[in-house]
């Protein structure tokens, strides 16, 4: 991680975050797995005053996955005003990943990795992609998209921050009723594999470049080009996508997260 570089990470910031996520390991006796930014900086579009989004996945020693009492599948970490860390257990990501947790598809795909240990995120993120309710993912962005843009419609000035979550949000739904993929996260490679007209793909570039200078709180205009993309969206039913069959994918989920554990305790 020493040649780590991203634009819109502070590195002053990622040497704090690395020494956190080393505590973390230490306190707590676990292996962190993966851990990516979440937020605005892992979708592209920070503002000057956006925290740092931390998450995780993490292993515990093998003793911990034989008893008859879960531990805690959670670790949180005390939040300052630069950034916010927390993590959660493989198993629970396996539990998530059955549930076609869009939260936790969207950690696996983060452009940002501040570390990545071994097969283990790699091999859950093909699970995912290969067996997620693509349903349920749709449904997850189309609340967001709604609740998002529905903030933008009450406001004459809706905040830049809303403008952008309620499009990212909307684009992915689109991506999987387009593409019967599971989508990425970050606005630029959503925009990318979408059929975008280039004045709508001008808006969008436009309003990233007047969030990045500013605050959280900044407003805008209406902006009506992106007020037509994202009601036309929405305005599509949510498509329903048959899937494997969910028992099926629990025996597989329950072979590869064995296989992971046992690998690397063991291997």
């Amino acid at each position: 991680m020493n040649n780590f570089f991203d634009p819109f990470i502070d590195p002053a910031v990622h040497t704090r975050i690395q020494a956190e996520l080393d505590t973390v390991e230490r306190d707590e006796g676990v292996r962190i797995l993966l851990a990516i930014e979440s937020g605005s900086r892992g979708w592209r579009f920070p503002s000057l005053d956006s925290d740092y989004d931390v998450r995780f996945l993490y292993m515990r020693p093998l003793s911990r996955y034989l008893t008859v009492t879960d531990p805690r599948d959670v670790i949180e970490r005390p939040v300052d005003a630069v950034f916010d860390v927390s993590g959660w257990d493989l198993r629970k990501a396996f539990q998530l990943a059955l549930r076609s947790n869009a939260v936790l598809v969207e950690w696996l795909c983060s452009p940002v990795r501040y570390r990545e240990v071994g097969p283990a995120a790699a091999r859950l993120l093909d699970f995912a992609r290969t067996n997620v309710d693509l349903t349920g993912i749709a449904y997850h962005y189309d609340r967001q998209a709604r609740r998002m843009f529905n903030d933008v419609l009450a406001a004459e000035a809706p905040r830049l921050k809303t403008y952008c979550y309620a499009l990212r949000s909307a684009l992915a739904l689109q991506w999987v009723r387009q593409r019967r993929t599971v989508p990425p996260m970050d606005l630029p490679a959503l925009m990318e594999g979408l059929n975008l007209s280039t004045p709508v793909a001008d808006e969008i570039t436009a309003l990233v470049a007047r969030k990045l200078p500013s605050t959280e709180r900044d407003t805008t205009p209406r902006l009506s080009a992106l007020d037509c993309l994202i009601s036309d969206i929405l305005a599509q039913p949510v498509p329903a996508m048959r899937g494997e069959p969910r028992r099926e994918v629990g025996r597989q989920a329950d072979a590869l997260f064995a296989e992971l554990v046992l690998d690397a305790h063991l291997g």
